[in-house]
């Protein structure tokens, strides 16, 4: 009897671990292609643009607080929970010059972190992207950091498995950050703001 004890016991922390995103068995996991899911993913939306609607780059204030993210995103306790973040993704620039501001707000963070910012898909394309990150081996367990359109940041979130999809992300709210973490199969939501 004790040894079916022990044996139970194993059993059941060997399940538990391979269960946890960051666990060196999630990683295995990914690596044969049984979840391939990162830790979490942390989503925000550009920062502040300027008055004038022609301008397709970040205002001042906008710059600055793409500058105080950087503290944020590798200060915070619960965002680094799972480390420092693998992958940064933005938008692609369009013909209209439309992906400029989610680049600009997440640069001085890829240069703080020494990663370049993948920009493969436009602001409509969030379904392909979160494709592509959910089924990419190589971001299993890790921290992967986004910075989208407001107006997509809901249905993205709703890609990346969060059930129900959160309700619209307000125009004016450059401070909010949702951070999805994953359970098994299940995609959780915190919401937090930034500074």
């Amino acid at each position: 009897m004790p040894g079916i004890l022990v044996s139970a016991s194993l059993f059941l922390s060997l399940a538990i671990g391979s269960m946890h995103p960051g666990s060196p068995r999630a990683a295995a996991n990914a690596a044969s292609g049984t979840d391939a899911r990162p830790a979490q993913i942390i989503l925000f939306r550009h920062a502040e643009k300027p008055a004038n609607e022609n301008d397709p780059h970040l205002s001042k204030t906008g710059r600055a607080r793409a500058q105080r993210l950087v503290g944020y995103i590798s200060g915070d306790a619960e965002v680094m929970k799972f480390g420092r973040p693998v992958a940064l993704f933005a938008t692609a620039t369009n013909r209209h010059d439309g992906g400029v501001r989610t680049q600009e707000t997440i640069a001085p963070l890829a240069a703080s972190l020494k990663l370049k910012v993948r920009t493969p898909y436009l602001g409509q394309d969030y379904e392909k992207l979160a494709k592509a990150i959910l089924n990419d081996a190589a971001l299993a367990g890790k921290t992967v950091v986004i910075c989208w359109r407001h107006e997509e940041l809901a249905a993205l979130a709703g890609a990346l498995g969060v059930r129900p999809v959160p309700p619209d992300w307000k125009g004016g709210d450059y401070q909010s950050v949702w951070i999805v973490r994953y359970d098994g199969n299940k995609a959780r939501l915190i919401s937090q703001t930034a500074p």
